[in-house]
């Protein structure tokens, strides 16, 4: 592995502390689910929820700076995985499957009903993925925020690239919960179609973040792919923005979330309420 690559690591690492460190999110509150105190923040009014899932290091702070707008669109979501401030650390699995159950018990606790339009972040992403492929009739579409594709690491390895894997120092720097999620996340499998669900996949742009142009094409070609999972999707790319791109360009997010409100609302039509027969 480059000192480049290395050095970017190290300013990710930073970068998290720093993210997780606070939060700005007004009405903030807490739920206790199987123990564990867990911090989230509501805003808005809608038929629909925005649900935000952060990517890994980060928490509810992440979407500092976004929340206000979306919840012009409908109502919108935001929470910390146990263990990201302000939540607390939990002896649960960090797999997929335990943060799409807890997120999904956290919503029903804090009267947040389906249907859910699920927006993930880079790790987030396979968390907003599996819930999706388990829940199908809760959710109204989904955006991914450079979103990691569950087959890059392989992909990475299978095309002898560098920087497949997070070094050993700075696994050995993360928290536990981060840590978890990091490795449970290596056998993550590619979920089935969405069928025709709207899908927006926002990629960062070419030239950031990525430290060789084989990275770049890898990169490239794991987010078409997942523009791939739905039958009726859309590629946003940032003209600018980073791997942080609702933070470096967050009209690109809003433009996605907007694009995707927009087509669930022509699918439903004048249904008074679309999750009739719906079972919570």
């Amino acid at each position: 592995m480059t000192v480049r690559l290395l050095n970017g690591f190290v300013m990710a690492l930073i970068c998290v502390c720093l993210l997780t460190a606070c939060t700005t999110l007004r009405n903030v509150k807490h739920q206790s689910i199987e123990g564990t105190r867990i911090g989230y923040a509501s805003l808005g009014q809608g038929p629909a929820t925005i649900v935000l899932e952060a990517g890994l290091g980060d928490g509810m702070a992440s979407w500092d700076g976004i929340m206000d707008e979306l919840s012009e669109i409908t109502r919108v979501f935001a929470y910390s995985r146990p263990g990201y401030f302000p939540s607390s650390a939990t002896d649960r699995l960090r797999t997929p499957q335990q943060v799409v159950d807890d997120l999904r018990h956290l919503l029903k606790r804090t009267g947040h009903r389906p249907p859910y339009l699920l927006v993930g972040h880079s790790l987030g992403g396979l968390y907003v993925l599996n819930f999706v492929e388990r829940y199908p009739d809760e959710v109204a579409g989904v955006v991914l925020v450079d979103g990691r594709h569950p087959m890059t690491t392989q992909a990475c390895l299978e095309r002898g690239l560098s920087g497949c894997n997070m070094p050993h120092l700075m696994q050995a720097l993360l928290p536990s919960h981060a840590l978890e999620e990091y490795q449970a996340a290596q056998s993550t499998r590619m979920p089935v179609t969405m069928g025709d669900k709207p899908l927006a996949v926002i990629s960062r742009a070419p030239d950031r973040g990525m430290t060789s142009a084989a990275w770049r094409a890898l990169w490239s070609e794991m987010q078409e792919d997942l523009s791939e999972l739905s039958g009726r999707s859309r590629r946003l790319i940032a003209e600018h923005g980073g791997h942080y791109v609702h933070k470096d360009e967050p009209e690109r997010v809003i433009e996605a979330v907007n694009w995707v409100f927009s087509n669930w609302r022509a699918d439903v039509g004048s249904v008074s309420d679309p999750m009739v027969g719906v079972s919570n």
